[in-house]
């Protein structure tokens, strides 16, 4: 999959509303004490789960501290067995997981899914959702106990603290520390990801790790770049504007942009990574500034000028990467792991179809600071159970979370060779109809219970793999974080749904002509008194601790 759950549910859903700003607050920031107002993992005195980097496998380029995930060319030889043990004890397992793509077959007749029971010894059976319908089917089940016994959580559950600590297991005892260590998998998850999973002073989920992959960036049609002669790497916004132009030909049907791209306009301005926070410890949202109305100045520029593909504002996302793939768009918001789905919009193309990476343009001529995505897509929780069953259930999360280079993950991923995959000359595997239809890396959404830090490979495109890392290696040095992750708000968690479709709606407005830029003073204020000041000042709560 190449978007996260979140992702699509804040900032990269359908249209124009949803790209206009990005959700006010941060629905995967998640730690709070017992009481209903902020709270911090450092405030809950909680140890995260130590790092114990798995040293079986080497990456054609290691990855750094700075958040660059490790980068292999091709998928590492000869993987082996990190267990011959199985890690399940027979008994059944429930679970509850969202999916973004069509829901695969059933398990009585998936032989992907099949299989994966047979290799974790025990019967797995998972109630899938798809991903505009998960919020409504998790609080449903929340009320009738349904869940199962390990689920993909919610994040914009009301109320999600007392939830956990009601319903879910207490995890801290068993993953704490240097506690991790007997689940080796979950101890190469990086700390930032746990950091997400402590509420009320306590572990109480596994993290959907994805790290920077989750951060935001401008993909262009490298090739029609080409073609035009257009340098595909303004330095300043006034290129960038140009840049547009010189990529628009309307009476062509092509436009530079598939939508506007309000997150990187934002970047291009320097506005904070959804909230800002300065030496006081006084918070601040992107919309509140001043350079926000810059950025709604440009894309509303951007759309009078005829540079945006006018069917942008009911376009879902997959109909704006199609317009990429068909040449009709050349310039594209989307996550690092949306690399994937770049090439395959772009399947059946021109035989040159080539993907690049923008280095945000900024006022300055500096590459833009790059909003860091979230550590997690989301986090699985278990329910609650003796020991013996969640010390069975963590084995098997921890088998599901194997990295890349073994046995393990090479199943979990790719299924069965000569059934789910085939090994092309270099070894890589490649994806049978069977397999895209069954397995994880077709549609079996099994990462949403639990998945390994994500690596920078792309079977056959040993050039991509080393584009991403070049685009990295000169953008994560500029990453600004989000300072509410790893902290929580009870309004945010209430109110932020209404509040963002406030702000959206009155963005769209201002972007679409329909409103002056100057009416934003009004939204922001509105934004303030409906319940912005509160979740600021609850966030400011929970952020103080973090200092103490």
């Amino acid at each position: 999959m190449s978007d996260s759950l979140l992702d699509r549910r804040t900032f990269l859903g359908a249209g124009l509303g949803a790209a206009a700003i990005v959700a006010v607050g941060s629905m995967a920031s998640c730690s709070t004490p017992t009481a209903p107002t902020g709270g911090s993992v450092a405030g809950a005195g909680v140890e995260l789960p130590s790092y114990i980097r798995f040293a079986g496998v080497t990456a054609d380029i290691p990855g750094t501290d700075a958040g660059i995930p490790d980068t292999f060319f091709a998928y590492p030889a000869n993987p082996q067995p990190a267990t011959t043990e199985l890690p399940a004890d027979g008994s059944a397992i429930r679970g509850s997981v969202p999916i973004n793509k069509a829901v695969p077959p059933s398990m009585d007749r998936n032989s992907y899914w099949q299989e994966l029971n047979a290799r974790i010894g025990s019967d797995l059976s998972l109630t899938i959702t798809p991903g505009a319908d998960f919020a409504q089917r998790f609080a449903t089940a929340v009320a009738g106990d349904g869940l199962g016994d390990v689920f993909t959580v919610d994040l914009g559950f009301a109320q999600l603290p007392q939830f956990l600590e009601t319903q879910c297991q207490d995890l801290t005892e068993y993953l704490a520390g240097d506690a991790v260590a007997d689940y080796p998998f979950l101890a190469n998850l990086p700390t930032d990801s746990w950091r997400g999973t402590v509420f009320n002073g306590a572990i109480y989920g596994l993290p959907i790790t994805r790290g920077v992959q989750s951060s935001v960036l401008l993909y262009t049609r490298r090739d029609l770049f080409e073609a035009r002669g257009v340098d595909p790497q303004p330095t300043t916004i006034d290129e960038f504007l140009q840049t547009c132009q010189a990529m628009t030909d309307v009476r062509s049907n092509v436009w530079a942009l598939t939508a506007v791209p309000m997150s990187m306009l934002q970047q291009m301005y320097g506005l904070p990574n959804t909230w800002g926070v300065d030496e006081a410890g006084v918070f601040t949202h992107a919309l509140e500034t001043d350079g926000y109305k810059d950025a709604l100045e440009l894309g509303r520029r951007l759309i009078a000028d005829e540079l945006v593909h006018p069917d942008s504002v009911d376009a879902s996302t997959a109909d704006q990467k199609l317009w990429f793939g068909a040449g009709s768009g050349a310039i594209h918001q989307d996550t690092y792991s949306g690399m994937g789905s770049m090439y395959e919009v772009g399947s059946g193309g021109p035989e040159n179809y080539a993907v690049g990476l923008m280095v945000t343009p900024s006022e300055s001529g500096e590459p833009a600071p790059l909003w860091l995505g979230n550590p997690n897509n989301t986090i699985s929780a278990l329910k609650q159970a003796d020991e013996s069953r969640i010390r069975m259930l963590l084995e098997v999360l921890n088998w599901l979370a194997a990295p890349i280079g073994t046995a393990e993950h090479m199943f979990r991923k790719y299924g069965v060779e000569g059934v789910h995959h085939e090994l092309d000359d270099n070894g890589d595997p490649v994806m049978t109809p069977l397999g895209d239809s069954e397995a994880s890396g077709g549609t079996f959404p099994i990462e949403y219970l639990i998945d390994g830090p994500r690596p920078s490979y792309y079977p056959g495109r040993p050039h991509v793999a080393q584009d991403i890392y070049d685009h990295m290696e000169v953008v994560i040095p500029t990453g600004v974080r989000n300072p509410t992750v790893g902290l929580y708000s009870t309004t945010q968690g209430t109110n932020g749904g209404r509040l963002t479709t406030m702000a959206n709606d009155a963005a769209n407005a201002i972007l679409l002509g329909r409103e002056p830029v100057s009416s934003w003073d009004e939204v922001a204020t509105d934004w303030r008194s409906g319940g912005g000041d509160t979740i600021r000042a609850e966030y400011e709560e929970a952020y103080a601790q973090t200092q103490a």
